[in-house]
């Protein structure tokens, strides 16, 4: 999404919801996005998705410093149902603070964040839509969620501004598309825990290089000749951190 249709829903609409990646929680935020949300006077929540995934611990770290900022954390997971209740009620309760009979709130955050899931959570199966919205994309409507709450049926994804692995990490970009996933994998696993390694994933190891090659050799993944495939390793161990298979305890 550009950042010209970006402007236009936030102008559109009462309430930002911002969805996080509970993994990367303060890289999936958006400051130039916060400061387009303050700039037009609108208010902010901040939604931070797949709590499923990490320790409870680092979840509520994440809350504790983003509301020091004063701004609304819902702790989410839209795969196990958790905090749409929740965010229900902060929506009501700031749309009974701006005085609003009709609340109109739009979804936005990086891709593969979970917007989409945390929306679907949000309406439920009683929505129903309304109108197309005129000036934004084909096909954007409205969705009632409730008698109060409408939601813009187009969550905004913002745009790219980071470097390919830096987006790869984040769940942002295919990781069949990464010109050296090597070094993403290098990049993640610098970020982990030696004993969270060993525990997923099962290796023991002495340097970087060294657990892609004994991930190769744990999932037989060999080139012809015999060699260790450690790029197809690191391709596989990104696909199942985006995919939330390597979760914290």
């Amino acid at each position: 999404m550009r950042w010209d249709i970006l402007v236009k829903l936030v102008d559109e609409c009462d309430i930002i919801v911002e969805v996080l990646d509970a993994r990367f929680s303060f890289e999936t935020r958006s400051k130039k996005l916060e400061d387009l949300v303050r700039e037009r006077k609108k208010r902010l929540i901040i939604a931070v998705n797949k709590c499923d995934l990490v320790s409870r611990n680092k979840c509520e770290e994440v809350k504790r410093s983003i509301e020091r900022e004063e701004i609304p954390v819902i702790l989410f997971s839209a795969k196990k149902r958790w905090g749409s209740r929740l965010l229900r009620n902060v929506i009501r309760f700031i749309g009974n603070e701006l005085g609003l009979e009709t609340i109109k709130v739009g979804i936005v955050g990086y891709a593969n964040v979970g917007k989409s899931s945390l929306a679907s959570l949000l309406k439920g199966r009683s929505s129903a839509k309304s109108a197309p919205k005129p000036g934004f994309t084909r096909g954007v409507q409205w969705i009632r969620v409730s008698r109060r709450i409408r939601l813009l049926d187009s969550p905004g994804i913002i745009p790219r501004e980071e470097d390919d692995i830096r987006l790869a990490l984040k769940g942002s970009l295919d990781v069949t598309k990464l010109d050296d996933p090597e070094l993403a994998a290098y990049e993640l696993l610098s970020h982990l825990p030696e004993s969270f390694i060993k525990s997923k994933l099962g290796i023991t190891f002495s340097s970087p290089e060294d657990m892609l090659e004994s991930l190769a050799k744990k999932w037989n993944m060999l080139r012809k000749g015999g060699e260790l495939d450690t790029e197809r390793a690191a391709r596989k161990l990104l696909l199942d951190w985006q995919k939330g298979k390597l979760n914290e305890d």
